[in-house]
């Protein structure tokens, strides 16, 4: 499982910096902070990972073997939210 739900954002960040864009790798990571940061809570983190993968598609459920937790109908809504804000910066966030 990758530690982000968007490790393909990570290789775009890596290619800028080794190509010599150190703005356009920051921009890119920093337009991505708000839901990493919201990914790495202790607890749900893999719960919040597993339910963007799904809306990307690349998953087909978000859910996990016992005793794993559950995401709450509020949480949900504030991924979504962060998606929606990052989608204004990185297409990939836009999201149905």
């Amino acid at each position: 499982m990758t530690g982000y739900a968007f490790p393909d954002m990570l290789v775009d960040v890596v290619a800028h910096a080794k190509a010599g864009r150190p703005d356009a790798a920051h921009d890119l990571f920093d337009a991505h902070i708000p839901l990493i940061r919201y990914e790495q809570q202790q607890g749900i983190g893999l719960a919040l990972r597993k339910y963007v993968l799904q809306k990307r598609g690349a998953i087909a459920y978000d859910t996990q073997r016992a005793p794993a937790a559950t995401l709450s109908e509020t949480a949900r809504a504030k991924i979504d939210f962060l998606l929606e804000r990052l989608a204004r910066f990185d297409q990939r966030a836009r999201i149905n």
